[in-house]
Protein backbone atom coordinates (compact mmCIF):
# COMPACT_ATOMS: atom_id res chain seq x y z
CA UNK A 1 0.00 0.00 0.00
CA UNK A 2 1.41 3.39 -0.97
CA UNK A 3 1.79 6.31 1.43
CA UNK A 4 -0.98 8.18 -0.36
CA UNK A 5 -3.44 5.32 -0.03
CA UNK A 6 -2.48 4.83 3.64
CA UNK A 7 -3.08 8.53 4.29
CA UNK A 8 -6.44 8.38 2.52
CA UNK A 9 -7.45 5.25 4.46
CA UNK A 10 -6.43 6.80 7.79
CA UNK A 11 -8.38 9.99 7.01
CA UNK A 12 -11.49 8.00 6.02
CA UNK A 13 -11.27 5.87 9.16
CA UNK A 14 -10.80 8.92 11.37
CA UNK A 15 -13.80 10.68 9.82
CA UNK A 16 -15.94 7.55 10.02
CA UNK A 17 -15.01 6.97 13.67
CA UNK A 18 -15.06 10.54 14.98
CA UNK A 19 -17.23 12.46 12.50
CA UNK A 20 -17.07 16.20 13.13
CA UNK A 21 -14.39 15.62 15.80
CA UNK A 22 -11.96 13.98 13.34
CA UNK A 23 -9.83 17.10 12.87
CA UNK A 24 -9.38 17.54 16.62
CA UNK A 25 -8.48 13.87 16.97
CA UNK A 26 -5.82 14.25 14.27
CA UNK A 27 -4.44 17.27 16.13
CA UNK A 28 -4.23 15.20 19.34
CA UNK A 29 -2.21 12.51 17.57
CA UNK A 30 0.08 15.15 16.05
CA UNK A 31 0.71 16.73 19.45
CA UNK A 32 1.57 13.33 20.94
CA UNK A 33 3.99 12.58 18.13
CA UNK A 34 5.62 16.00 18.51
CA UNK A 35 6.13 15.35 22.23
CA UNK A 36 7.84 12.04 21.49
CA UNK A 37 9.97 13.33 18.60
CA UNK A 38 8.42 10.90 16.10
CA UNK A 39 9.25 12.73 12.88
CA UNK A 40 8.06 10.04 10.45
CA UNK A 41 4.72 9.55 12.20
CA UNK A 42 4.33 13.31 12.50
CA UNK A 43 4.71 13.75 8.75
CA UNK A 44 2.10 11.04 8.11
CA UNK A 45 -0.45 12.48 10.55
CA UNK A 46 0.01 16.03 9.28
CA UNK A 47 -0.91 14.71 5.84
CA UNK A 48 -3.92 12.89 7.31
CA UNK A 49 -5.02 16.08 9.09
CA UNK A 50 -4.71 18.08 5.86
CA UNK A 51 -6.90 15.57 4.04
CA UNK A 52 -9.49 15.53 6.86
CA UNK A 53 -9.55 19.34 6.77
CA UNK A 54 -10.05 19.39 2.99
CA UNK A 55 -12.80 16.78 3.20
CA UNK A 56 -14.63 18.51 6.05
CA UNK A 57 -14.52 21.87 4.25
CA UNK A 58 -16.05 20.21 1.21
CA UNK A 59 -18.85 18.68 3.27
CA UNK A 60 -19.51 21.92 5.14
CA UNK A 61 -20.00 24.00 2.02
CA UNK A 62 -22.54 21.57 0.55
CA UNK A 63 -24.87 21.94 3.55
CA UNK A 64 -25.82 25.53 2.69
Amino acid sequence: MSDKSQIEAAARNLMRRFGDDALRQADIRIAELEQHGEAEGLKFWCSVRDLVRESSQGRGSSKH
